[in-house]
């Protein structure tokens, strides 16, 4: 090929630019305590288990879903009752969730993230 064709070819090219995952955190009402749990959901690129986590709101999660680059998965996140019950339940959800995005428990180090007596 022609450098100075390529060269107007390269000078064209449109590229992809990665908005970004915009970063979020639920607030906890007071239904949601009174429930004693909340759902939250992740996503990770699908092609690096490096890459980072994201939370997500659970009602954006279906676009991420069906979308073959993100893995996704959504757990149950314990907010009330006994410390080290609480520990253990969310320990569990952690478990689970990382069978679908393995590093997830570095992502939530606190068990009693949003803990409330």
């Amino acid at each position: 090929m022609d450098i100075d064709r390529y060269n107007k070819i390269a000078k064209n090219k449109k590229t992809f630019k990665d908005v970004g995952t915009p970063s979020f955190l639920p607030e906890i009402i007071k239904s949601q305590y009174n429930r004693g749990y909340i759902e939250r959901t992740f996503i990770q690129k699908a092609n690096d288990t490096n890459s980072a986590i994201f939370e997500i709101p659970n009602d954006t999660s279906s676009k991420y879903i069906s979308n073959p680059f993100y893995i996704c998965v959504t757990l149950d996140w314990r907010l009330t009752g006994d410390p080290i019950d609480i520990k253990k339940s969310n320990r569990v959800s952690l478990q689970i969730a990382s069978e679908v995005i393995p590093k997830i428990s570095l992502y939530l180090p606190n068990l009693l993230q949003f803990y409330k007596k």
